[in-house]
């Protein structure tokens, strides 16, 4: 069943549901700042799995074709922060045996994961030629999720059909 919703591209209505339920932050005392609490959100167990083996198939695409730069360290299995400052260590190092300067600037973009613009992401799928039915089960993931915040629904993505 799942392999065929891969295949052809589709991703259920049903399972692109999601119930939002605010748990107060570890250490927060009772508050009415939004920012003291953190989502979660209750899906459907066969989006879920379906989620899932559709990531199983980005990641095995994207590791077999190198799609990624060698320098990515996040969202990487098997590699850490540790790993990115030993690779750091190790360029600062070369540089400094051959009396070259190194500057090193930093960013912490909070929420870069979440902010991803999908429409960038499915373009240099296609640029990296992703096969074409893999690109379309995204998409559909992508399209019109829901979610439910106690009484009110939301809507995310605009449906292109």
């Amino acid at each position: 069943m799942y392999n065929g919703y891969l295949k052809n591209g589709i991703f259920p209505e049903r399972w692109k549901k999601a119930k939002i339920i605010p748990i107060m932050k570890p250490g927060t005392q009772t508050c009415e700042e939004v920012t003291k609490y953190r989502p979660i959100s209750l899906l459907n167990v066969g989006g879920k799995i379906l989620e899932r083996a559709l990531i199983n198939r980005l990641n095995h695409y994207k590791y077999s074709m190198e799609f990624l730069n060698k320098n990515q360290y996040g969202f990487i299995p098997q590699t850490s922060s540790t790993d990115a400052i030993m690779a750091l260590k190790d360029f600062v190092q070369k540089g400094f045996s051959k009396g070259e300067i190194t500057a090193i600037v930093s960013l912490d973009v909070e929420g870069a994961f979440n902010s991803a613009w999908a429409p960038s992401v499915l373009k240099k799928f296609t640029r990296k030629r992703m096969p074409t039915k893999l690109i379309q089960s995204h998409k559909k993931l992508l399209q019109q999720k829901k979610s439910k915040h106690g009484n009110k629904q939301h809507q995310t993505g605009k449906s292109s059909e």
